[in-house]
């Protein structure tokens, strides 16, 4: 008779492992990125998930500190996502609030008496299921224009599968928290899924890892990186660089609005695979938006500072750029800058060429030597 018991063990330990290499692969890489934080707390708390789900007599055994890093996993998975997929150059402590809020929202519901404590749950795991969504949202939305092909074949399969396994368990704490009718995954099937999930990310992240945790250029920032030299490049590499660079150089089809990498592979009569290759790996970029918006910024910063420009609204100069609303401008102008448009034009703009005081000026007329003796 097979051990239901040890089959359970071996399987927890399997994903105690696996999660346990990957989060340290991604610790250990020196780069200071986002990700190398992010994913280690986010395995460190995914093994406190696989130990609080054991149960040899139905009780639980975990410890406080188990249980809050168990439950954070859903909003670090969420954090994960921002930092894996949306190429955040730098650390932000905010993206943590998600996972500290459901803590919150579990230990009401935990230590609440029992005849009230139904609605609590209910709140933690509409929570839950609303991040895994947003999750999902921030990787399909960045697939497009992803320009490194290891971490574009990896959207799909490992973090969907995260994804499904986190909504299948929000979706029976939501069942018994409604009373509607559920089948509840036995310990082994849930151990099973999350070995699987162990060793699926283990091989596709630590195959991937040195290129998920490169930094990614900040756009606006500096200038494309110089190609890689002649002799490293094939002939139609060479081809396929020169017309890119004419395009974006002289034709300046970053302006737009509805540019995308297959639009712009057609233009310089390349593949789509191919660009995507070249822009990655010979011009360093990670992303086709910010590869595209760090010319938009530059510009943006040129005709900011521009006193002939003083009467020209931000949002002219944004929709002018290609940019198809003022929001997405902002955010990109203060990613590069770290500061909004409006206070990059005060910083650079003298005060004799306000706008308002040309105005001045120009209505009311010099005074009038005085001719008197």
């Amino acid at each position: 008779m097979v051990d239901l018991v040890l089959l359970e063990t071996l399987a927890r330990g399997v994903a105690v492992g696996g999660f346990g290499v990957t989060g340290l692969a991604l610790v250990m890489d020196r780069r200071p990125t986002p990700v190398r934080w992010v994913g280690g707390l986010f395995f460190a708390c995914a093994i406190a998930h696989v130990i609080d789900g054991f149960r040899l007599d139905g009780s639980a055994h975990a410890t406080p500190v188990i249980w809050a890093m168990s439950v954070a996993t859903t909003g670090l998975f969420w954090t994960l996502a921002y930092a894996l997929f949306a190429d955040e150059r730098r650390f932000s402590p905010h993206r943590l609030w998600p996972a500290a809020g459901l803590v919150v929202l579990w230990a009401l519901a935990r230590f609440m008496p029992e005849a009230i404590c139904r609605p609590f749950w209910l709140v933690f795991n509409l929570a839950s299921v609303g991040l895994v969504l947003h999750a999902l949202l921030v990787i399909w939305r960045g697939w497009r224009g992803d320009l490194v092909v290891q971490r574009r074949r990896l959207r799909g399969p490992v973090m969907i599968a995260a994804a499904g396994y986190i909504l299948l368990l929000s979706a029976q704490d939501v069942a018994w928290a409604t009373g509607l009718p559920w089948v509840y995954a036995s310990g082994l099937l849930q151990a099973g899924a999350l070995a699987g999930l162990a060793v699926a990310g283990a091989a596709a992240l630590l195959r991937a890892e040195p290129l998920l945790v490169e930094a990614p250029i900040a756009a606006g920032g500096c200038a494309p990186p110089a190609p890689a030299p002649a002799l490293d490049l094939a002939p139609a590499d060479r081809l396929v660089l020169a017309r890119l660079q004419t395009a974006m150089d002289e034709n300046e089809v970053w302006r737009g609005e509805d540019l995308s990498i297959a639009a712009l592979a057609a233009l310089v009569g390349a593949p789509e695979h191919r660009l995507r290759r070249l822009i990655n790996g010979v011009l360093g970029h990670r992303n086709f938006a910010d590869y595209v918006n760090g010319r938009r910024i530059e510009a943006a910063k040129t005709a900011l500072a521009d006193p002939d420009l003083a009467l020209k609204s931000v949002s002219t100069i944004a929709y002018d750029l290609g940019f198809a609303s003022l929001g997405p401008f902002n955010r990109a102008f203060r990613a590069a800058t770290g500061v909004t448009p409006s206070a990059w034009r005060s910083a650079r703009t003298p005060a004799s060429t306000s706008p308002h005081l040309r105005l001045i000026e120009t209505a009311v007329p010099a005074p009038k030597a005085d001719k008197s003796v």
